[in-house]
This record gives structure tokens, C-alpha cells and sequence, in this order.
């Protein structure tokens, strides 16, 4: 166990910061809100208790931190040129990162808490799922502006279809691949696309 820095002027430690929200993560997967302590996290980060109390308050604060953290994890929004190309890379990094994390057993942890305690779930909902929604969608109006997608789609329909998708795949235990996941986005694709020039009909018959 690391020794405690008695001076509390002393900025912080990313390592530090990393090993706890780590912790945290596995700890949440592994045993549950109801299961997982501040106690337990702080020994499987190696640190004092203390140390996590310097920085969060409380085992909500703690893990509502976790999970807004995997957002990093992420990295930035891709931008090809392309929107399809978008959207198909801006999924596989969403896949990708839930493979190298705690990934659906932390969502599933709290998916248990829902009932119990529809606070925590609503913090996972704003520190993480919001904000990727958020930029999911703003990848696709990047696509309206282009002139590649309707402008009288719903992108938040489009985005849940094919983000959606990929997680009922992971239920029933589907092999998740590239190809898998171009061809869930070609079918929806094919109702956001903006029609070629040569297939719309004559203004006359609009």
C-alpha cells in the first residue's frame, strides 16, 4: 500500500487518478454497486482510503467519475470525409473500447441498480451515454451538411438503430465483426442517404 502525502497542496497524480477509476471499474463489474466498497477499491488500486476520499466524497461520486472516465477511452470522433465511413469507424471504436474495458458488465452492474437506485443509473446515462449519443449525432449532422444525409431524418432513430444493434448482437451472443457492422450500417444508410441526382424524380412529380 502506497504512503499518504501529507501535504494537501500537492497536485495529483495520474497515475494515481487512473489505478483508482480503474479499481473502481472492476470492482463495480466484478461484485455489483451494492457489493463494491471504497475500501475494496482502494486496495485493489494500492492506495490509502484516504487518498480516494481527497478526491471523491462518496462511493456514488467515485463510481459516477468511472464511468464518465470510459468516455476517454473512446478517443475523438472520426472524421474521414466521408459520413458512412464516419459512422462505420466511429461504431468499431465504441466496440473496441467495450472490449478493452469493463465494457457490458459494468452497464449491466448498473442496469441492477435501475430500481434500487435510479440515481446511479441516471449518472451513467449523463456522464456516458448522452454525451456519446450527443456526438454520434453530431457526426451524422456533419453528413446533412455535407449533402450525404435527408435533412428530415431523425438522427437520434439512426443512431439508436445502429448503435442498438451492436449491443443485441453482444445479447444473443452474435460474433461482432467489420463486416457485420458495415452491413447494419448500409441498411440503415440506405434510408438516411440523400437519393443521386439520376433516381430523384422530376420536380413535377415531387
Amino acid at each position: 500500500m502506497t504512503r499518504e502525502d501529507p501535504r494537501p497542496g500537492r497536485p495529483r497524480d495520474p497515475q494515481t487518478d487512473q489505478a483508482i477509476l480503474r479499481a473502481a471499474l472492476k470492482l463495480l463489474t466484478d461484485r455489483g454497486y451494492a457489493g463494491m466498497s471504497v475500501e475494496g477499491v482502494a486496495s485493489e488500486a494500492g492506495v490509502g482510503k484516504t487518498t480516494i476520499y481527497r478526491r471523491y466524497a462518496s462511493k456514488e461520486e467515485l463510481v459516477a467519475a468511472a464511468v464518465g472516465a470510459l468516455r476517454d477511452d473512446l478517443g475523438p470522433l472520426p472524421d474521414t470525409g466521408d459520413t458512412r465511413s464516419d459512422i462505420v469507424e466511429m461504431i468499431l471504436q465504441m466496440r473496441q473500447a467495450v472490449r478493452r474495458g469493463p465494457g457490458f458488465g459494468m452497464i449491466g452492474a448498473l442496469l441492477v441498480e435501475e430500481t434500487r437506485n435510479p440515481e446511479l443509473f441516471e449518472l451513467m446515462r449523463e456522464r456516458l451515454l448522452r454525451p456519446r449519443r450527443d456526438e454520434a449525432m453530431m457526426v451524422l449532422r456533419r453528413g446533412v451538411d455535407r449533402g450525404e444525409i435527408r435533412a428530415d431524418v431523425d438522427l437520434e432513430i439512426a443512431v439508436q438503430a445502429m448503435v442498438g444493434a451492436v449491443f443485441m448482437r453482444h445479447m444473443f451472443g452474435v460474433p461482432e465483426s467489420r463486416r457485420r457492422i458495415e452491413q447494419t450500417v448500409d441498411m440503415v444508410w440506405s434510408g438516411l442517404a440523400v437519393a443521386p441526382e439520376a433516381d430523384r424524380p422530376p420536380m413535377h412529380d415531387r
